[in-house]
């Protein structure tokens, strides 16, 4: 399963690189990064993809979210999961 995550801003004191190691540290072996970038406003996306044969993805998909919103990611931060989009304080 791939997640896509689409925010703003990264949060103050975060930068791509942070952020990406610390989603690395949040999914362990349930999952990696499969791609990334920033554009010139601040805004940007990350792109996971959750190993559906060894855990149930909805444990990587409440991580991820818990992350997002314990980093202070701002409210119109989204979380794409099989197309649909969902806001991660929802």
């Amino acid at each position: 399963m791939i997640i896509r995550i689409e925010f703003p801003a990264l949060p103050a004191g975060r930068d791509l690189n942070k952020m990406r190691q610390e989603l690395d540290a949040v999914l362990e072996d349930d999952g990696w990064l499969i791609g990334s970038g920033l554009v010139d406003t601040g805004a940007g996306y990350v792109e996971l993809e959750l190993d559906e044969d060894k855990v149930n993805p909805k444990y990587g998909i409440v991580a991820v979210k818990n992350y997002l919103q314990k980093a202070g990611f701002a409210p119109e931060t989204t979380m794409e999961l099989n197309g649909a989009v969902v806001p991660i304080y929802q």
